[in-house]
């Protein structure tokens, strides 16, 4: 059904359908939720099986955890710039999310395949070739790039396309963005402690993979049912016919200096906090040693700053433009000095684990751990957790662009925002990755 009645310029740039879509009630975006927290865990849980497995071939050094967040980032954030660019059409997002989901979990279990191949090709390939130091590293990157980007862009994907599903119900729309990326970042959390302490100790690498892959099968099944069981109803859609764009929604939108300045902040926000993940890695690995468990805690600590920034964001419910913005300004400032306080506690760390250990009498393996963990989180848990709330504001700001839905329900610019922002976010991290151990 079209409706072709003549009008002003803007409506003639757009046809109105009558599409069936599906909507969603609050029980069912809550156990999404729960889903959206175990795909967090799954993701972080794959993060350090593939560290530990491409560390075979770069070695255990900065230079190799920079080439695993490049290229996990990398796949992050094509798959978001992707899923801004469609999420829009979906009809049925939760079954988009559930697709992505067993995909992950499938193509997981054939990455140790695709690692086997890539040394194979190589060694097919390095006797015609003979490519120095840094064209090795750099092929053997690419190649292993390749093997990842499948999943990690399925995985960047998931926010915008769940975003779309927020926007088929009632509510704060912002607010709820905002917590489902704090759930996921809660579920990272316990995906790199549940990987770096108790699954690849237990049970080492291959049946950790089958246990994560087994998880994602799971989230996926039960959020396929979830889908099947919401309500599809015929909604009044304007469809985009320009350019791809929709003229409505640009008209709606922020100022252009104001899209900008907040896009901007999501891919500083990435550069910034993953260049100190770098660094912190770096740094501590010269006190904690250079291993699965340092990389872990680092990691972990580094999610838990970032899950309580994000969660404290997020607790604001009523935030305007204005209070988002100074609230930036506040952030930069405070992270600004917590980073310059972290480099000058640095020089006492050595000298603070010593002296704790004599004075308490640790002569245990976990009581070492635990004194580890602690200095770690002096130097990293209070700058990550300011440097955590600035995406979180972005996110909000972009939920905030909402159409009223009875004038174009479901047009989703939320969906196309987060997903841009997202994906800047990652881009920020892939150069701070990269330039880091470069400089």
């Amino acid at each position: 059904m079209r409706d072709t009645t003549p009008g002003t310029s803007d409506q003639r740039n757009h046809t109105r359908t009558l599409v069936l879509t599906q909507t969603y009630s609050h029980r069912t975006l809550k156990l999404i939720a729960i889903c959206f927290v175990l795909s967090g865990t799954t993701g972080l849980i794959y993060e350090v099986l593939w560290a530990r497995m491409l560390g075979l071939v770069f070695g255990a050094t900065t230079v190799a955890i920079s080439a695993v967040l490049a290229a996990f980032m990398g796949g992050l954030a094509l798959g978001s710039a992707l899923a801004a660019r469609f999420a829009a059409r979906i009809k049925r997002p939760v079954r988009a999310y559930a697709l992505i989901e067993i995909a992950v979990g499938l193509y997981a279990l054939a990455v140790p395949l695709l690692f086997r191949g890539i040394d194979q090709v190589y060694a097919q390939v390095w006797p015609h070739f003979h490519p120095g130091s840094y064209g090795f590293a750099f092929s053997r990157f690419l190649l292993a790039t390749i093997v990842l980007l499948i999943p990690t862009a399925l995985m960047g994907a998931t926010l915008p396309v769940l975003v779309a599903a927020l926007q088929r119900s009632s509510g704060n729309i912002a607010g709820a963005i905002a917590r489902f990326y704090t759930w996921n970042l809660t579920g990272a959390i316990l995906g790199v402690i549940a990987a770096g302490f108790f699954l690849l100790p237990q049970f080492g690498v291959r049946a950790t993979i089958w246990i994560a892959a087994a998880v994602n099968l799971a989230i996926g099944l039960f959020a396929f049912l979830l889908d099947s069981k919401s309500v599809g109803i015929q909604t009044d859609v304007l469809a985009e016919v320009r350019h791809g764009r929709m003229g409505e929604i640009n008209r709606l939108l922020p100022q252009a200096v104001l899209t900008r300045f907040w896009l901007f902040c999501a891919f500083t926000s990435g550069f910034v906090t993953i260049t100190m993940q770098v660094v912190w890695s770096r740094v501590l690995s010269m006190i904690i040693g250079s291993s699965t468990y340092a990389f872990s805690i680092v990691l972990a600590l580094f999610l838990v700053g970032l899950a309580l920034g994000a969660g404290l964001i997020s607790t604001n419910k009523n935030a305007d433009g204005r209070w988002l913005r100074r609230a930036v300004l506040v952030i930069e400032i405070l992270t600004a000095f917590t980073l310059f306080l972290s480099l000058k506690l640095t020089s006492t760390t050595p000298d603070f684990l010593i002296g704790s250990a004599f004075r308490l009498g640790i002569n245990s393996w976990s009581g070492l751990l635990a004194l580890q963990i602690s200095a770690a989180a002096l130097l990293i848990l209070l700058p990550a957790t300011l440097m955590e709330m600035v995406l979180p504001l972005v996110l909000m700001w972009a939920g905030g662009t909402q159409l009223n839905k009875s004038a174009v329900n479901f047009s989703q610019p939320s969906a196309r925002l987060v997903g841009h922002s997202y994906a800047l976010n990652t881009i920020g991290a892939i150069a701070g990755s990269v330039i880091t151990p470069l400089s």
